[in-house]
């Protein structure tokens, strides 16, 4: 019986194979930051805007070292996001400012836009906001394209890592 022994104490093989999780994890982290630019761009895009106070506090944030959280620090977003039901009045100059940006004029000659104003805070008062969940239309709009940039990252980082692909 014949026995082959081949030694690669020495090789490109175990270079690549020792450095690779860090090429990779580098890789990976830019590829992850890229991303979440991308994300919190488009969720700032499909936020409702009034004063624009809640587009821009959307923020990306490392949640831990391979990942991103794309959230707001407002108080408010919840409530933007998830609806609310019938709750206390809100304040009326916060609906006015509203009403003001948006340019809305009510239908009535007699009323001017700080009735109306008043109006929809009594009905948000009485009803409830109906839930608007941008963070899930733009998540929907970019998985393609961060799927993309994570595979493009794990595919440079093994490549800066001595494998071809």
């Amino acid at each position: 019986m014949r026995e082959l022994s081949v030694d690669l104490q020495t090789s490109m093989l175990d270079e690549a194979l020792r450095t690779a999780p860090d090429i990779i994890n580098k890789r990976l982290k830019a590829g992850i930051s890229t991303a979440g630019s991308l994300v919190s761009k488009t969720v700032r895009e499909e936020a409702p805007k009034g004063e624009t106070t809640l587009t821009h506090s959307i923020k990306s944030q490392m949640k831990g070292e391979l990942q991103r959280m794309i959230t707001s620090s407002l108080r408010y977003n919840a409530f933007v996001v998830q609806g609310t039901d019938a709750q206390g009045m809100p304040p009326v100059q916060s609906v006015l400012d509203w009403v003001r940006v948006k340019r809305i004029q009510p239908k009535h000659p007699k009323a001017d836009q700080r009735d109306l104003a008043f109006m929809i805070a009594r009905s948000i008062a009485k009803n409830g906001i109906q839930g608007n969940d941008f963070y899930d239309r733009a998540a929907e709009q970019t998985q393609d394209q961060v799927a993309d940039i994570l595979k493009r990252s794990v595919n440079d980082g093994l490549r800066a890592a001595g494998f071809q692909l």
